[in-house]
């Protein structure tokens, strides 16, 4: 319905200083819905995805419903479980076309800062590669790390990245099924 969409345009607008038309946005039966929708309409048989891992479980098998590879970047705790540029740029192969990014991250708890995230972006700009961006922790920062969406750090990333979110965490509303993405 359109008034949801509307506040679903205004949060990232007000929250996050993205603006997204009404029209850029989708509701889903959660961000799980949300995650299955993008990757289907963004891959084909023998692409790759690069998921860094530790990752949430759904995220392969996910992938691997559209034909398209799923690619794993191993993360270690001496890199804080976060995905490095060197690490990004060694996985991309001419059959990439798409990496998820969890921030905060599910399982590890690892945030992005604005710093990594413009080097990682630095990485991909002027590549065919969506990066789609599992923010659905975002409000579940603790210390002094904050949650910034690597779709804010260019322009270019701002229309390639996906933004998928929900309901459930942020705002106990499980059963509901609530989520949504924006993006181009």
């Amino acid at each position: 319905i359109v008034p949801l969409r509307e506040a679903v345009s205004e949060k990232y607008r007000r929250e996050n200083g993205l603006e997204y038309d009404v029209s850029r946005v989708l509701i889903s039966t959660g961000a799980k819905q949300s995650l299955f929708n993008v990757l289907h309409a963004i891959l084909d048989p023998e692409d790759e995805c690069l998921i860094p891992t530790p990752a949430w479980v759904s995220y392969p098998e996910m992938v691997k419903t559209t034909g398209a590879k799923p690619v794993f970047v191993s993360m270690t705790e001496s890199s804080g479980f976060r995905l490095t540029p060197e690490q990004l740029k060694d996985a991309i192969t001419p059959r990439t076309r798409a990496l998820i990014l969890c921030s905060p991250s599910n399982p590890t708890g690892a945030v992005y800062s604005e710093a990594e995230a413009r080097a990682l972006a630095g990485v991909l700009e002027g590549k065919d590669i969506h990066i789609i961006s599992d923010e659905v922790y975002e409000k579940m920062v603790y210390g002094s790390g904050r949650h910034v969406s690597i779709s804010t750090v260019s322009p270019e990333m701002a229309e390639r990245t996906i933004v998928v979110n929900s309901c459930s965490k942020t705002y106990a509303m499980t059963g509901w099924r609530i989520g949504f993405m924006t993006g181009p």
